[in-house]
């Protein structure tokens, strides 16, 4: 069997890769390959199994796996961290067996649902889909001194379990703890912990076997999660204990509105009007006037979702043609009135001040459809600025809206009813009504081999620095940080070689009051004279680096490590919550590096002199057999690394060359 990880990043496609091989019990060792696309083979008791290749990068390899679901009725293009597929015998196909998705961010406010989009396009079409996030997380304030914790709304991990319901698909949501967790915090969710059961789960898919016992546990383990939110929080203002048991249970969106409807703990919903945009004066009266019908909380009271129920659905369609005088408006209200069924409102403020795209309001409604499925209408009022181009398009032609633009494929392919009200509108208030194909089933998602496409990029410079210097502590190398493309830059460590701690800190910010900017990749370098840290800023061509970029990255390091880090890891031990007030390494030494593309070598010599660099890695790729070549322009006073860059490069064999100069 061949396995092949098509992820967003090779950070990404390596958490995947770690999953499966502890799904097995299994070992990993790289196989001879390409630096650009790794080879894994999984071994069992000293036999290979299988083989797990790596590409990192989306729509990169001949292939778009999003056009590809696309195909099979999956209603959004927004592409998951990672997608397993299965190579055919004749190696001329890939199957997608499944998804995963990996957040370390803190998963509160509206980051919270930001990623439902991607869960809901796999399980429409029945591809297993799992969010692996993290619980316990800690804010930090200005001076990186801990806040408080932050945890989601429930309703977000609920939404997961209600689409695996619903839809009878694998959809859940794996938490684990923060690495910042309290021993209290991890006291308390020890038992909602689920990456164990997940490797049930991943197995059972991957070797084609009856989905096991670890499904029902998983959606267990979530539903606690969110009973413990939901009770924890101060207000009132969330479903509570087992009314959460009781919603999940039943069977439609039609169902679950009359439940709500019926709830004696019922809530009204509220929503505070947005003072951070522009709104229309008939935005603001539909709003405030809406809020007077008392309209009902869908089991969070303030996420910008409610529902409209019984005398309330004429109520509001007699409100939106009183404050909107358009035929189009007419339509709409009639439509919604003739039907007189419970329905979902779902308020979208959708753009920043500026008109640019609020990503994670691209999650609402397909939150939405999560919580209540396919046979329950949707509303979705979008109020934000948007550019005066998007009134235009939406006007004109909405599937090309739709097909262009995340937020938008969300509200358009989504909802049964899209209202559009805007300050940055010529064309006044908007409307769309949109016939939904509900037939959804499961398929098999097929597609051609994906292969190199020749055009190389800074993900591959990126895949070829973490390769280079991953799986290295044996020889006295620590990988402290890789951030590439998509990265989440959830933390940069440092490994104490005599204590065999790793220290961590979370929570990075891009550019520190210095104006030091934040490394894309850091390596730390174990000497008998102390640690040294390679400090490295990857781009697609050398024209993109910064001028004087080499101070700015060494900055950004010496002041992050004169911080006490926030949490630290011990051997055969837990993640903690770093008590201390000093740093285990206050005065780290740096040496910057630039790394791109190859071109030429006066390429590199001028990049090393405008960036006030240290050294330049420069990468020769070919997606043939031709071996990748590094070109490594180092200056006078590190030549130390000249060594460690032949030592490193050896691992990969005749498919890797190094020239240093």
């Amino acid at each position: 069997m061949k396995l092949r990880i098509h992820g967003d990043n090779i950070i990404e496609c390596e958490r995947a890769l770690k999953l499966i091989v502890s799904a097995y019990k299994a070992t990993a060792f790289i196989k001879p390959c390409s630096i650009f696309m790794p080879l894994f083979g999984i071994s069992i008791k000293d036999k290979e199994f299988f083989e797990v290749e790596l590409l990192g990068g989306h729509d990169r390899w001949n292939v778009n796996i999003n056009a590809e679901l696309a195909k099979c009725g999956a209603p959004i293009r927004e592409a998951t961290d990672a997608y397993i597929t299965r190579v055919s015998e004749d190696t001329k196909s890939e199957e997608l067996l499944f998804a995963m998705e990996f957040c370390s961010a803190l998963p509160a406010g509206n980051n919270a649902w930001q990623r439902n989009g991607r869960a809901v396009t796999c399980a429409e079409i029945g591809i297993p889909y799992f969010y692996f996030a993290e619980i316990g997380g800690v804010e930090l304030d200005a001076n990186r001194n801990v806040k408080a914790p932050r945890f989601p709304n429930p309703i977000v991990p609920f939404s997961y379990l209600t689409s695996s319901k619903a839809l009878k698909v694998v959809s859940v949501p794996i938490y684990e703890a923060h690495p910042a967790i309290t021993n209290s915090l991890r006291k308390k969710f020890t038992p909602i912990f689920g990456v164990e059961a997940s490797l049930d789960l991943i197995r059972c898919i991957l070797d084609k076997t009856q989905i096991s016992d670890a499904f029902d546990l998983l959606i267990e383990k979530g539903t606690i999660l969110v009973k413990i939110l939901s009770d924890d929080r101060k207000r009132f203002d969330t479903f509570r204990s087992m009314e959460w048991e009781e919603f999940l249970k039943i069977s439609t969106g039609q169902k679950k509105a009359e439940w709500i409807k019926n709830n004696p703990n019922k809530q009204v919903w509220k929503k505070k009007s947005s003072d951070k945009v522009n709104i229309t004066s008939t935005f603001k009266k539909l709003l405030s006037d809406t809020q007077n019908l008392d309209c009902l909380s869908i089991g969070a009271k303030e996420i910008p979702i409610c529902l409209i129920a019984d005398g309330n659905v004429k109520k509001f369609s007699d409100l939106l043609k009183k404050t909107y005088q358009d035929d189009a408006i007419k339509v709409l209200a009639n439509s919604i009135e003739k039907k007189n069924k419970p329905f979902i409102v779902v308020w979208i403020t959708g753009f920043k001040p500026r008109g640019d795209d609020s990503r994670p309001d691209r999650g609402l409604v397909p939150l939405a459809r999560m919580l209540f499925g396919n046979d329950i209408d949707i509303l979705t009022i979008v109020y934000g600025p948007a550019v005066k181009q998007t009134w235009k398009t939406f006007v004109e032609n909405p599937s090309k809206l739709a097909t262009n633009n995340g937020l938008w494929q969300a509200v358009l392919n989504l909802s049964n009813y899209v209202l559009a009200d805007s300050s940055t509108s010529e064309y006044g208030v908007l409307t769309h009504m949109i016939d939904r194909d509900l037939v959804r089933k499961k398929v098999k998602v097929e597609f051609n081999t994906a292969k190199p496409n020749g055009s190389f990029s800074e993900h591959d410079v990126d895949t070829a620095i973490h390769n280079l210097f991953s799986r290295k502590l044996s020889t006295n190398i620590f990988e402290s940080m890789c951030n590439p493309p998509g990265g989440d830059w959830s933390g940069i460590s440092y490994w104490d070689f005599a204590k065999k701690t790793e220290y961590r800190w979370t929570s990075l910010p891009r550019v520190s009051a210095t104006k030091a900017k934040r490394p894309d990749h850091i390596i730390q370098i174990h000497t008998k004279e102390g640690n040294v840290f390679l400090v490295i800023e990857s781009k697609n061509n050398a024209k993109d680096l910064d001028e004087n970029i080499g101070n700015r990255l060494t900055e950004y390091v010496k002041v992050l490590f004169k911080i006490a880090p926030t949490a630290y890891k011990e051997p055969k031990s837990e993640w903690n919550l770093f008590g201390g007030k000093q740093s285990p390494l206050p005065d780290p030494v740096s040496i910057s590096g630039g790394a791109f593309c190859y071109k030429n070598l006066d390429e590199m010599k001028s990049s090393l002199k405008i960036g006030k660099l240290d050294f330049v890695f420069a990468f020769e790729f070919h997606d043939n057999e031709l071996p990748t070549i590094g070109h490594l322009l180092i200056s006078d006073k590190n030549q130390f690394l000249r060594n460690i860059l032949i030592n490193v490069s050896s691992q990969f064999g005749s498919r890797f060359e190094i020239k240093i100069y």
